[in-house]
């Protein structure tokens, strides 16, 4: 067994920073695992019970000084996962405020606090978004970790924008920074607002899933175990930089819901109403992961995506009872 580290997990509290603080807690026992949240609506605290050391309810974007705090009252953390981030497109459309405020702001000063306090020690693990890369047609290649960055939604700018503060850091600091930009996560503990839990719960309460204009944008879809693994791989073995998580597994909305609605025994027709598109919705991601594979020899475990579906609907279904 390696020797016990000393690790900060921010937005432990959310989908895939508690995923992640539970991967952590089944394969990696001997780590101590400090948790920042502010315990937002999207929150689920009850999901990682024991399976971290100690906990702050702090709103990184807000809080500063208590922030610092948890720095100057630790021993310096080998790795700092920053994880903690507003994340849903149609939130940051009616009110983008909040996510300049947890994204940007709080990138900023979980950098500072890095920088001054833990004195550069250890490494900073920034967890970031396919959408940075904007959007794609439906022939274009995947993005790349060279793609230019040309965010198309107020979350997409925010995350952008705290992507750039790292990279400046790395470049006028030469601070320990990688920064993983993800496809769509699925898995367990996802909050309702998301399309995979919304479709399932939506069916199992026989209503209409909302589906955004046609269903014909597509997306990339990894399971959050995966995304964890990478994760993992990118800390303890990547260099500073950037480095793009995916599956390159592409759905269509429509085929998404058509997958879960086989799997539910709905028909797909009765099952879906179309809504008023998105603004400026991204037609399609799409995620070049050579980079990762080759340096990391990172490879996607749950590859049976209708399988991880049928899994999630008793999960989702379970908890709907």
């Amino acid at each position: 067994m390696s020797e016990g580290k000393n690790i900060l997990v921010t937005g432990g509290y959310g989908f895939i920073g508690g995923n992640f603080i539970r991967f952590l807690n089944d394969n990696y026992p001997q780590h101590k695992i400090i948790v920042i949240d502010k315990n937002g609506y999207a929150s689920n605290k009850e999901y990682i019970e024991g399976c971290y050391n100690k906990e702050y309810k702090i709103d990184i974007g807000k809080d500063l000084l208590l922030l610092e705090n948890v720095f100057l009252t630790n021993d310096k953390f080998d790795y700092i996962f920053h994880f903690a981030a507003e994340s849903h497109v149609d939130n940051s459309i009616k009110g983008p405020t909040e996510f300049i405020h947890s994204n940007v702001v709080g990138t900023q000063n979980m950098l500072e606090c890095f920088r001054k306090i833990n004195n550069g020690y250890g490494k900073f693990i920034h967890i970031s978004t396919d959408e940075v890369y904007g959007h794609l047609g439906f022939d274009d290649d995947p993005f790349t970790e060279l793609t230019p960055i040309a965010p198309r939604s107020p979350y997409a700018a925010s995350k952008a924008s705290s992507d750039l503060l790292c990279l400046s850091y790395i470049n006028t600091f030469n601070s320990n920074i990688s920064i993983t930009r993800c496809c769509n996560n699925y898995g367990p503990n996802q909050h309702s607002e998301k399309f995979i839990p919304t479709i399932i719960n939506s069916l199992s309460k026989g209503k209409k899933v909302p589906v955004y204009g046609e269903g014909m944008n597509i997306r990339e879809w990894i399971h959050v175990h995966d995304h964890n693994l990478a994760v993992w791989a990118v800390a303890t073995q990547g260099k500073k930089g950037v480095y793009n998580i995916g599956s390159g597994y592409e759905l269509t909305n429509i085929e998404l819901v058509d997958k879960i609605c086989t799997i539910m025994g709905k028909d797909l027709d009765k099952s879906v109403r179309f809504i008023e598109d998105r603004l400026g919705h991204d037609f399609r991601y799409s995620i070049d992961c050579e980079k990762i594979r080759k340096e990391l020899f990172y490879q996607p475990i749950f590859n049976d995506f209708d399988d991880q579906l049928s899994e999630l609907v008793e999960i989702y279904s379970r908890n709907e009872d």
